[in-house]
């Protein structure tokens, strides 16, 4: 008799339990959507001057579309209503262009809960960004230091981790592209490690170039990122790239590293001279993001200490969390042309 009266409650629990963390979920995952359009409309705004809000909002939806497409598969019954504001705002005698995106998601609920009377869960958010002035546009170097030995081999969720981080990259590579569609802002690049360094791409003003070099990265080997972090480093403070920058905007670029490993390195020295390059960094000025996929404690350990504050490094537990964390390193750094306001 108690059972027959506590299983209908603790099926009840479990039920409410599962929706909950499914409507926060994709809360969050429409928030970081909405946030990444606006900001890259924004700074679309103050980039083509000829762009009219309406071309603006077609843009907006666009991208809104791609950042959302496999959440619409991965979360059940989901559909989405967004609704795109483009105002223009005359400062100091010039444009600042105020982008607001609110977004309606919704999604089907458990069995248990529809048997209840309640068959679907709505959330709402809102992103807004604000462009710069015409002439305030910024620019970077930007360094990827990516994690290719051999656990990036190992499966998680039935998916090779390599693979995921190769679809996160493209988040990233996708923010920048928007970002600066006439590439004249921003250069990146990166190297890959496994026991040493194995291979890289230097940072160019064509992110495609890196997707190519990406892509083409395998899992294999053991650990050690002290050679890939210290190319990253050099390259992103070289003379050169100042150079590049002043004759191509005539501006001193903001210099990111984006440093990420889903294990140990296989000696502590590497440890050691990795946090002496990431010390050195950040007194030339290097802004660091730092990324832990499934990884060990030693390997969080080493990238919360490189991250340049506890606000850029990224605790990734699973596929979904790489994903998002480096969709919101590239929103983060395309804050340089243009700022969200909310």
């Amino acid at each position: 008799m108690i059972a027959a009266l506590t299983l209908p409650v603790m099926f009840m629990a479990g039920s409410f339990a599962v929706d909950t963390t499914n409507v926060m979920s994709m809360k969050t995952r429409l928030q970081n959507a909405v946030d990444s359009a606006a900001l890259a409309t924004a700074t679309r705004l103050l980039q083509e001057e000829n762009l009219t809000p309406v071309q603006a909002k077609a843009f907006a939806e666009k991208f809104l579309d791609g950042q959302i497409e496999e959440d619409l598969s991965a979360f059940a019954g989901m559909s989405v209503k967004p609704t795109v504001t483009v105002l223009p705002e005359t400062v100091n005698n010039g444009i600042v262009w105020k982008v607001s995106i609110a977004m309606v998601g919704t999604q089907t609920l458990t069995p248990m809960a529809r048997m209840l009377g309640k068959k679907e869960q709505s959330v709402n958010v809102v992103g807004k960004a604000e462009s710069g002035q015409a002439g305030s546009q910024g620019s970077f170097s930007m360094a990827l230091v990516l994690d290719q030995s051999g656990s990036m081999g190992w499966k998680l969720n039935g998916v090779q981790k390599i693979s995921v981080l190769k679809s996160a990259v493209r988040g990233l590579v996708d923010q920048i592209k928007a970002a600066d569609p006439k590439r004249k802002y921003t250069r990146i690049g990166g190297a890959s490690y496994a026991s040493s360094l194995k291979g890289k791409e230097n940072l160019n003003w064509n992110p495609n170039k890196l997707m190519g070099f990406v892509n083409g990265v395998t899992a294999d080997g053991g650990t050690d990122s002290t050679d890939a972090f210290n190319w990253a480093f050099q390259s992103v403070i070289s003379l050169s790239e100042d150079q590049l920058h002043e004759q191509m905007s005539g501006q001193t670029p903001t210099k990111f590293i984006v440093f990420m490993t889903d294990g140990d390195n296989n000696y502590n020295s590497a440890d050691t001279s990795t946090m002496k390059l990431c010390n050195a960094a950040k007194q030339k000025g290097v802004e660091i993001y730092s990324v832990a996929f499934d990884a060990p404690d030693r390997g969080k350990a080493l990238l919360a200490y490189c991250a340049s504050s506890s606000d850029k490094f990224f605790d990734a537990q699973n596929s979904s969390d790489l994903i998002s964390a480096f969709e919101n390193i590239g929103k983060q750094t395309s804050e340089v042309v243009s700022r969200l306001t909310q």
